[in-house]
């Protein structure tokens, strides 16, 4: 194994390493002090593993029992990415069995990350005084990472897309479970009978007991929505406290402030839009590490686009707006994307400061 390669979370899940850091095994403790001392190159990412594994064990409780709790987050993430791969494989194309196996291979790596990255994500922007207090919120980005699963106190998974960013109230599973949500994120809410799991947003509260959904909710955007799996949400509009829509499964809650007239209602509810060839629903297209589009015009999947790769998109003319496209992209860069599009309906693209501008 080469532990060159190895970042802070990598330390930290590993058996060897916790023993030398709990100090449990003699002969770890020997094999890590010589080997750090061979490497001060790596001190930075072992000293962020010590401290992981420090909070883990010292200040979050007993051990055991958190780690009872970050396997059956685990565990839940597993059930997650079941749910996800609907089609049993036994009738399944060899192209879908590949699909398949990749989730299989990537929720284990999912469970080998976590032990760390659950500890990591809440602590890198608080110092330790900052993380005993419970009058302290917690903040977690995604960054510029295409998507980042995180574990929460409560056993509760959350899988955050690029750019997007949840804050946990102070005192989070110890006085209440409120979270406020700024981008997107798909979630698996554990049950708690003392306090119900609330998301916050510009556009709407959500209350839940115990389900998955999906939540977009961009800073600067005029529309946000609430897509339902499995469970029950009650949902609350900003500024109308009295008003609270119940959904079931398989239907999603969508506002749009601009394209909705004054008389009608600020929001809709439709069943989830699913897709004619895999019967998957679309609003989660993301989680499943693929960019679908279906006949949509340019404009559309420029906005997708943005959101997708984190780069902003504009138009130097209007009428290529209504250019439509379909396609499905899973690993490629945007100006391959692009270039995948132009091959069905011709148009120009260029980059210019970090932005694309698209022109006939």
């Amino acid at each position: 194994m080469n532990f060159l390669d190895f970042e802070a979370a990598d330390f930290a899940c590993d058996e060897s390493f916790q023993r030398y850091c709990l100090e449990e095994n003699d002969t770890d403790v020997l094999f890590w002090e010589s080997w750090i001392a061979r490497h001060p190159e790596k001190e930075a990412a072992v000293q962020e593993a010590r401290y992981m594994i420090g909070v883990l064990s010292a200040r979050q409780g007993s051990r055991l029992e958190q780690l009872k709790h970050l396997k059956d987050g685990i565990a839940r993430y597993d059930l997650l990415h079941m749910a996800l791969e609907e089609t049993p494989e036994r009738n399944a194309s060899p192209s879908a069995r590949r699909t398949s196996s990749l989730f299989k291979y990537a929720a284990v790596l999912a469970g080998m990350v976590m032990l760390a990255g659950a500890i990591y994500l809440f602590n890198r922007y608080k110092t330790p005084a900052d993380i005993t207090s419970p009058k302290t919120s917690i903040v977690i980005n995604a960054g510029n990472d295409p998507r980042k699963t995180v574990v929460l106190p409560d056993g509760s998974s959350i899988i955050l897309r690029k750019n997007s960013s949840v804050e946990l109230a102070a005192g989070f599973n110890e006085a209440n479970r409120k979270l406020t949500l700024t981008g997107e994120a798909f979630f698996d809410v554990t049950q708690h009978a003392q306090y119900p799991f609330i998301v916050h947003t510009a556009a709407f509260d959500i209350k839940v007991l115990g389900t998955v959904f999906n939540v977009s909710a961009y800073a600067g955007s005029h529309e946000a929505e609430t897509a339902l799996f499995k469970g029950k949400v009650e949902v609350t509009l900003a500024g109308k406290p009295e008003e609270k829509i119940v959904l079931q499964p398989n239907q999603k809650l969508t506002t749009n402030a601009v394209t909705l007239p004054a008389p009608a209602s600020p929001f809709k509810v439709v069943p989830l839009d699913a897709d004619p060839v895999n019967h998957k629903a679309r609003e989660i297209a993301w989680v499943r590490n693929r960019l679908e589009i279906e006949n949509e015009p340019l404009e559309v999947i420029a906005g997708k686009l943005e959101k997708w790769y984190g780069i902003k998109v504009t138009f130097a003319d209007e009428a290529v707006k209504q250019y439509r496209y379909s396609g499905t992209f899973e690993s490629e860069t945007i100006l391959k994307a692009l270039d995948a599009l132009q091959l069905s309906y011709p148009f120009n693209f260029k980059m210019v400061n970090e932005e694309i501008i698209i022109s006939k």
